[in-house]
């Protein structure tokens, strides 16, 4: 029997609430924030930044504008879509289960996605990792029927899928040789209509492919394999935050391959396996032997595979009601603390604070005023200005005499930011100026991402700053300062 869609869609609103609880917390960082950014400019001045740059998110970029159109652009309302579309993964999930084993199995791995700490860090991330997760199980819940219906119209469907799948994020072509082995294993008398769609749906995107491989020299940014390899493929992909659960979660899946002969040789193994494992040894790969273009979150769509494996590990091998909760405690259990932190104001990568900025800046400075933002944050790859960029509201009716050329006329992604010599004159009329930028720091600071990056930040202090020696030469010093996390607003008065 199957399971009714009311169980998919019920697991797929909790697992929207789940992801869309406290999501308002934790502090935009500077990812988000070039949603936030990009997405409100114009359909025109849109089309001119990614006719330059950042073309791979162009699919969520323009669906985040007429998102930001109806709803604005709060902590909450930027990450709601996400949140949305994880539960669209899990409501697939769990018609995915059903199709590859049973109503048991597709329960349990729809509350295993629900959980994985991949997906409830995607829900509350305003970029466009969870609809690559909702893209990828539901091109496979497309393969699926093609494969055992055999008419054209999936297969053509499926072409489709592929063609929408690679716009929306070019990674997922690594889905679709994942999808291969699929077939290979399944189904081999369907490997020529599969190759067809598969081509034909390449052919479609192959304009996309072009212009986001003209840009692809913006992901140089990417740093090498290293060490932490074995860390980085095999539990940030799927358990970030908490290796905890990717030990237990491991364990489960070994131990019902050892257990469960039906488990082993079921159509779920031959489905997730491969979409585990494929895109994330291709991606290592070509990074080794090319060009680093592994990063982690980058692989956000594998998640809802190991969903499956650990969902179809636990049914086979809980033969009761007792072992099959004890088996999903063992893997939401540490994953709570996981979603806990994901949610704490300075969750976000280098715990980046913008947000709070913003609000202590909406709360104290006043119409008239004037703001300068810090030319280089350590932070980020562009100025401070990433706090006005998020929230403008919070700045109005403040002179901004440091803004130089406008990202929005150019096609840019950030504005310029111009040096205090160059503006000097227009600091003449400033009797309060507020600056933004780096908190201070006595020792020097080491900052460890899951990306690899490792950032080494010398000691910081205001007073210390070639800026704030440019200031008080122009008569301003300090009244005050308000220390954040990783900012730091400083209120200088003309004396």
């Amino acid at each position: 029997m199957r399971a009714s869609g009311g169980i998919a869609a019920g697991l797929g609103v909790l697992a929207a609430v789940l992801g869309a609880a406290f999501s308002w917390r934790p502090s935009f960082w500077y990812d988000e924030a070039a949603t936030v950014y990009v997405s409100q400019r114009s359909l025109p001045d849109l089309a001119r930044l990614l006719a330059h740059q950042d073309a791979v998110h162009g699919v969520y970029y323009l669906s985040m504008h007429f998102w930001f159109r109806l709803f604005g652009a709060s902590e909450f309302s930027a990450r709601l879509p996400s949140a949305i579309a994880v539960g669209v993964a899990v409501a697939g999930v769990v018609v995915l289960a059903e199709l590859v084993a049973d109503r048991r199995a597709a329960v349990l791995s729809g509350l295993i996605c629900a959980v994985l700490p991949r997906l409830t860090w995607a829900a509350v991330e305003a970029r466009g990792y969870a609809l690559t997760a909702a893209v990828a199980v539901w091109l496979t819940v497309v393969l699926l029927v093609a494969l055992r219906r055999g008419r054209w119209f999936w297969w053509v469907l499926y072409a489709v899928g592929v063609a929408a799948a690679i716009v929306v994020f070019m990674d997922l072509a690594t889905l679709v040789c994942a999808h291969a082995l699929t077939v290979l294993v399944l189904r081999r008398r369907a490997l020529l209509p599969f190759a067809g769609a598969a081509v034909v749906g390449g052919l479609l995107a192959l304009p996309a492919i072009l212009e986001m491989n003209e840009q692809s020299g913006q992901v140089g940014w990417i740093p090498a394999m290293n060490a932490t390899v074995l860390r980085t493929v095999l539990v940030y992909p799927w358990f970030v935050g908490t290796a905890g659960a990717a030990v237990l979660a491991a364990v489960i899946v070994v131990y019902g391959l050892i257990a469960s002969r039906s488990y082993r040789t079921s159509e779920l193994l031959a489905v997730a396996v491969p979409w585990a494992v494929l895109p994330i040894v291709l991606l290592v790969a070509y990074s080794l032997a090319a060009e680093p273009m592994y990063l982690d979150r980058y692989v956000t769509f594998t998640a809802p595979a190991v969903a499956l494996l650990v969902g179809g590990a636990i049914a086979a091998v809980g033969h009761n009601r007792l072992g099959t909760v004890a088996l999903i405690v063992a893997v939401v259990a540490p994953s709570v603390g996981a979603y806990l932190a994901q949610r704490t104001p300075y969750a976000k990568p280098s715990g980046m604070d913008y947000s709070a900025v913003a609000d202590y800046m909406a709360d104290n400075a006043h119409p008239g005023d004037c703001v300068l933002f810090a030319e280089k944050s350590a932070f980020t790859p562009t100025s401070a200005r990433v706090a006005e960029n998020i929230a403008p509201s919070a700045f109005a009716g403040l002179q901004d005499p440091g803004k130089g050329k406008s990202a929005v006329a150019l096609g840019w992604l950030w504005d310029e930011q111009l040096p205090i010599a160059a503006v000097a004159d227009k600091l003449g009329s400033c009797s309060v100026l507020w600056y933004v930028g780096d908190v201070e720091r006595s020792e020097p600071a080491t900052i460890r991402h899951t990306s690899n990056e490792v950032w080494h930040l010398p000691p910081y202090h205001f007073e210390d700053s070639k800026d704030y020696h440019e200031l008080v030469t122009l008569g301003f010093t300090v009244d005050e300062s308000h220390q954040f996390n990783v900012s730091q607003v400083v209120r200088l008065r003309r004396s």
